[in-house]
């Protein structure tokens, strides 16, 4: 007599759930059904297929390892037929035959039950053959896979810390900033599907309890799933400095203190199953130079330095995401128009020219796509931005009636950005939150202009004596500063 492996008890639990009309989608107070969020899961499909071998069991076997490689790709782990036509299952002593109930246990979840529609033993061949109904669990990924997957690389440093005036950074604070400011906006993007291998360990430690006993069987069908990226970000940090120089006075001993500085970061995009590096970009940012001085005070802290860091990297992400996803129309009712990028790219009132495209260009030497024809159609000002998308007002000679979704899109920005922010290394600039002050003449207004012209002369009278200068403590005769 066979013996029986434990029978996996699984209890299905009827919830209510208070408003919904179906399992992933409820109803707000206007009766519009709002969809759950995707995030994959596991489900049971029905397989119908046959399987030929020397005992029944060994039918059954591969009747259920075709259904489960049809499924999933990959077929039952540890099941094999012994010497006798019996089966050999893990941990378990002894022959055994498959049934609806055990096969959960035997197949670790991946089967959940069979149904044996028809079965056959052709004694002379020594051989049988059955037809199986079998059910499998299978795991359905969220459509957010079929994006792009893309990976960042931890930031290559030439300096395991960096002097920043009195301060120091270190390198690994510094790739963290880096690191979490391209996943941020990459992900915000909603154009890519982003891998962050810092919760690498995390992720692994949540997986290692799908195997636990007291785990349901069909969480197993989880295993197995984890993607790697088609594309990686590999950013480095070729200088980032601002050091203190000081000078000692040789005859009174006083020191003057200098600042200087700068920071240039590239960004490297490379192609993963090809290696071909697909895009370069360097980015750099002078920082605000202190003059020699005995008063002379840093300028530029760490938060300064973490502030550039975030734009740097913000400058990257914004061009690489545009590059491959240039902003376009999606939508358009007379002149008002809904584009496809949210607040990460697009801030209200910039104003940006449209274009319409037309024909695909291809290079007859290479064979490989040039853009497509831009004809110019007018502006678009932003109005209103979310998350994923943002709203706008269009002006031009565009006819709305040979819209369609994505033929417009934005090209350059036209209107004065409010604020400049550091720049690409052909352009340096000081970031704005560490620039010193500059003095500003105060304008000479019309009113006064007239005044000083038409007011009546009024006697000089003789003019004071200076008082004497007192002595400055901190004069040196011997030294200008």
């Amino acid at each position: 007599m066979a013996a029986k492996l434990p029978i996996a008890m699984v209890m299905l639990v009827a919830l209510t759930l208070s408003g919904c009309d179906k399992l992933g989608g409820k109803k707000d107070e206007n009766g519009f059904s709002k969809s759950m969020p995707d995030f994959g899961g596991v489900k049971v499909v029905e397989v119908v297929a046959v399987g030929v071998g020397p005992t029944r069991n060994a039918a059954i076997l591969d009747a259920l390892n075709l259904a489960v490689q049809q499924t999933n790709g990959t077929p039952i782990v540890g099941i094999s037929v012994n010497s006798t036509g019996n089966l050999s299952v893990p941990n378990y002593d002894g022959d055994f035959g498959l049934t609806n109930t055990t096969v959960v246990s035997a197949t670790q979840g991946a089967v959940q039950g069979f149904e044996i529609l028809s079965e056959k033993e052709n004694a002379e061949a020594g051989a049988w053959r059955l037809k199986l109904k079998v059910k499998v669990n299978k795991y359905s990924a969220s459509a957010a896979t079929n994006l792009p997957k893309i990976a960042i690389a931890s930031p290559r440093t030439r300096e395991t810390t960096y002097v920043i005036g009195d301060e120091t950074l270190s390198a690994d604070e510094a790739s963290q900033s880096i690191g979490t400011a391209i996943n941020e906006s990459l992900s915000k993007s909603n154009r890519f599907f982003v891998i962050n291998r810092a919760f690498d360990s995390d992720i692994a430690e949540e997986l290692s309890r799908i195997t636990d006993p007291s785990t349901n069987s069909g969480e197993l069908a989880k295993l197995g799933q984890r993607l790697t990226a088609d594309i990686l970000v590999l950013p480095e940090i070729n200088r980032l400095s601002y050091k203190k120089s000081t000078r000692v006075l040789r005859n009174s001993g006083r020191e003057l203190n200098s600042y200087s500085g700068d920071m240039e970061i590239t960004f490297n995009v490379i192609n993963v199953p090809t290696g071909q590096l697909i895009m370069t970009e360097h980015f750099k940012v002078t920082f605000p130079n202190t003059p020699p001085s005995v008063y002379g005070k840093q300028q530029v802290g760490l938060e300064n330095v973490q502030a550039s860091l975030a734009t740097l990297t913000g400058q990257f992400t914004q061009k690489f995401i545009l590059k491959n996803f240039p902003v376009s129309v999606i939508k358009m009712t007379g002149t008002s128009v809904v584009l496809s990028q949210g607040q990460d790219i697009l801030q209200v009132g910039a104003i940006y020219n449209a274009v319409s495209l037309g024909e695909d260009i291809t290079d007859p030497q290479t064979g490989q796509s040039l853009g497509r024809e831009e004809t110019q159609v007018g502006t678009v000002t932003i109005t209103k931005t979310s998350e994923k998308m943002s709203m706008g007002q269009f002006s031009g000679n565009f006819d709305p009636r040979q819209f369609k979704p994505g033929i417009i899109e934005l090209a350059d920005r036209i209107d004065t950005p409010a604020a400049a922010s550091p720049t690409t290394a052909q352009e340096p600039a000081q970031p704005t939150a560490a620039a010193a002050p500059a003095a500003v003449a105060k304008p000479v207004t019309a009113a006064q202009t007239v005044k000083s012209a038409t007011a009546p002369a009024v006697p000089k009278r003789p003019a004071a004596a200076k008082p004497a200068k007192s002595k400055d403590p901190f004069d040196d005769d011997s030294e200008e500063f």
